[in-house]
């Protein structure tokens, strides 16, 4: 097929990734799982099936059921995935490899994508407006390879095509995974119960319900990493809810290793810059404070919320040329991240104290959502009044 507008030559692409040397798992999905949880496939290694279709002369890659333009044609920038290609392919349909980007999780002008022209991509589809997250998707050093399906179930196949498995009964072995403890699937089943687990097999997981995990001699605990790497051998029915793909089990036995699909290593982008922040209110220094504000702090980077527990600090501090007295006792506040915005809001539960120098401190231990360590920070301000 001919080379679309906006796709990067494979040499390139092939410089920058050697220069970049780096492995990661891939990750064997579904389209509607990477529109549905870009934040978890944001940056991996995937594995997809589907077909290309090419419109206004830019290259977007479809799930099988949208294998016509109108069927595959929502609005321009409705979470469409562009792929940037590594290797031009002669197919249209197959099994596509590559690394999965959400653009709005990106900074623009972020300097490991200096390879990629995204300009004529977003003039089309957001007026050239940098696109919000969860907007635009991209698959960058695509690769489109011939993909046969097994004749009979397996792990993977299920997995990358679940239509065609559904309501049907399977036989799969995979590694137990317990309840998702090393972060194989995106999103839970829709009804969860204590007693649902995860098993992997090559680049595919895929959760099993309705079954204890255990038999004639062994049990395993879905929240013990000690019993994960064991082999099982489940037997049920494949079930799915849109994205979402499970195996209501039926019955289970420890099994050997089978012989899994070969995976690829996949030279990735390096990590990106540690997190900081861009904006407060107030900002730095700032003098005559109103008592009741909200105190913002917004970060460059999507933050772990859970790792700012016991880790933001509010208090007052003596002003300069202070000698004398101690400052007030620390107040209360309430600590919330907001995912959408990526800011973190200081409630508190009763107005700061007038004419006070006040200092928030974020310490040691807060991270980015990829575990990428975020340096100890300091806001310092006065209130008025």
């Amino acid at each position: 097929m001919a080379r679309s507008r906006g796709v990067p030559s494979a040499v390139a692409v092939l410089v920058v990734a050697s220069a970049w040397a780096q492995t990661s798992t891939r990750v064997a999905t579904t389209v509607d799982a990477l529109r549905s949880a870009p934040v978890f496939f944001h940056g991996k290694p995937i594995a997809v099936l589907g077909s290309v279709v090419e419109q206004r002369g830019f290259v977007r890659f479809v799930a099988p059921s949208e294998t016509t333009p109108e069927a595959a044609a929502p609005a321009a920038a409705d979470r469409a995935i562009y792929i940037y290609w590594r290797d031009q392919p002669s197919r249209t349909s197959g099994e596509l490899r590559g690394e999965f980007w959400d653009l709005g999780r990106l900074t623009e002008g972020d300097p490991r994508f200096t390879a990629y022209d995204f300009k004529p991509l977003l003039e089309a589809a957001t007026q050239g407006r940098w696109p919000s997250r969860d907007q635009i998707f991209v698959v960058i050093g695509a690769s489109l390879i011939e993909s046969t399906l097994p004749s009979s179930a397996t792990l993977r196949a299920i997995v990358l095509a679940p239509e065609r498995y559904e309501n049907r009964g399977v036989t799969v072995s995979g590694r137990f995974r317990g309840r998702n403890l090393h972060a194989d699937v995106a999103a839970p089943v829709p009804t969860p119960t204590k007693f649902d687990f995860v098993i992997q097999s090559a680049d595919a997981s895929i959760w099993i319900t309705g079954l204890q995990p255990k038999g004639s001699g062994f049990e395993l605990d879905p929240s013990a990493r000690r019993d994960t790497g064991r082999w099982v051998q489940i037997g049920g029915m494949v079930r799915r809810q849109g994205p979402r793909v499970w195996i209501e089990g039926k019955e289970i036995a420890l099994s050997g290793p089978t012989e899994d699909t070969t995976e690829v290593e996949v030279p990735a982008t390096p990590p990106e810059p540690p997190p900081s922040v861009v904006f407060t209110a107030p900002v730095p220094d700032e003098i005559d404070v109103d008592p009741d504000t909200i105190i913002r702090i917004q970060f460059s980077r999507d933050m772990d919320a859970r790792s700012f527990k016991d880790r933001v600090r509010l208090s007052y501090a003596l002003k300069e040329g202070v000698v004398q007295g101690l400052p007030p006792a620390a107040p209360i506040v309430n600590v919330s991240y907001n995912v959408g915005n990526r800011g973190l809001e200081l409630k508190l539960a009763k107005p700061m104290e007038r004419f006070q120098k006040v200092r928030v401190e974020l310490l040691d231990g807060i991270k980015a959502i990829d575990g990428t360590p975020f340096k100890p920070w300091t806001l310092s301000f006065v209130t008025g009044r």
